[in-house]
């Protein structure tokens, strides 16, 4: 059991909460020829559960970084803001430039360049 604590946010208290994550699936080493497809399938819509379940808690968890992110970055100088601009420039074409040698989906680059562009737009 992972020792992670999450936080919930209880009139406006902090409280920590035991992780609620999803347990990782162990799936039993099957016997081709006693295997019946029944239960394999109940393992597939397990897995496939089990993975939205995760993708949805991450995303929940992106989203409250990135408010946390933006609500940081409006209370800073604007001084100190152009010189974040600058160094944050440079980081996302690193970035950008690592993925020139691995084929990723449109939808990668796409919600790539929609973040960096939220950020942009907070820091001015």
């Amino acid at each position: 059991m992972s020792n992670i604590v999450k936080m919930q946010i209880c009139n406006s208290e902090i409280e920590a909460l035991p992780d609620s994550s999803p347990q990782p699936l162990t799936v039993p080493a099957a016997e081709p020829e006693t295997a019946n497809d029944g239960s394999l399938l109940d393992l597939l819509t397990t897995l496939s559960t089990r993975n939205g379940i995760a993708v949805v808690q991450h995303g929940a968890r992106l989203a409250v970084m990135s408010e946390l992110l933006v609500a940081m970055l409006a209370h800073l100088p604007v001084a100190m803001r152009a010189g974040i601009v600058e160094s944050f420039r440079d980081r996302i074409e690193e970035l950008m430039s690592l993925s020139d040698d691995r084929s990723l989906p449109e939808q990668y680059h796409t919600a790539l360049l929609t973040e960096v562009n939220r950020y942009l737009n907070a820091l001015q």
